[in-house]
């Protein structure tokens, strides 16, 4: 007499295997509801997320080169007040980026 393990595949078995040590516990989203799961399909989704983060890279790296180019006036501007209030603002743009940027294209926040 053959059991259902006797046909488990090795990805089935590999899965189990995975789900008995815990490997899927804890995984981000968790116990949370699925995104847009009642919103109407569009097939176009794919392509409306791709250009939104390409959009927002496109403006991390604007934000980069702005950047770039300020902090040299600001490392040699004397009013150590008007820095530090620059630098602030800077920061405020760039924790506004971050949150639309994944993990890898995120932008550092500045200190002088």
């Amino acid at each position: 007499m053959s059991t259902e393990r006797d046909f488990e595949s090795v990805a089935e078995r590999q899965i189990r295997e995975a789900m008995e040590q815990g490997e899927f516990d804890d995984l981000p989203g968790s116990g949370k509801p699925l995104p847009d799961i009642g919103s109407v399909y569009d097939p176009a989704w794919w392509a409306k997320q791709y250009i939104g983060r390409e959009r927002a890279r496109d403006s991390a790296d604007e934000l980069r080169r702005a950047i770039r180019a300020e902090l040299p006036r600001l490392r040699l501007a004397s009013d150590r007040v008007a820095v530090e209030a620059r630098v602030g603002e800077l920061n405020e743009l760039i924790q506004v980026a971050n949150e639309h940027l994944g993990p890898d294209d995120r932008v550092h926040s500045i200190t002088l």
